[in-house]
């Protein structure tokens, strides 16, 4: 993987750091256009650059709180398709299970959940909301 510079790596960060915002004000154009600059900034191919993982995390996280599932699907999609993921990345795996579980397809997020589940040995529920882990035990 190639390291992103340092100066376009903060000028995305800010720009999700502004959409996060954003969506706290309820802002959801801007909340949505400032995520999606942000994205736009990452050069292609998309998925060789050391901060992948977080940028990816970044805009579908943005796109499942506003309610754009497939958009967010079709990102994590093409990560888990770009053969850079390691054996232990269970991240994209727990975020397309929660992705779903947001869309109230719960087959679908028990099924990822258990993937990320048996990959993390349980810890991909640590630093997620606790709804996700609350569903998964009683499901």
């Amino acid at each position: 993987m190639k390291n992103l510079p340092l100066n376009l790596r903060d000028k995305i960060d800010a720009l999700y750091i502004s959409a996060y915002e954003a969506l706290e004000k309820k802002d959801l154009n801007t909340a949505k256009e400032q995520a999606e600059n942000a994205w736009e900034l990452l050069p292609e191919p998309k998925f060789d650059w050391d901060v992948t993982l977080s940028f990816v995390s970044g805009i579908c996280e943005m796109y499942k709180e506003l309610g754009f599932y497939e958009k967010s699907h079709k990102i994590v999609d093409e990560l888990l398709n770009s053969d850079h993921l390691d054996d232990y990345d269970d991240g994209p795996i727990f975020l397309k299970g929660a992705i779903y579980f947001e869309q109230g397809k719960l087959e679908l997020a028990k099924e990822w959940f258990d993937k990320a589940n048996t990959i993390s040995k349980g810890r991909c529920f640590v630093s997620q909301p606790k709804k996700y882990k609350a569903f998964y035990s009683e499901y």
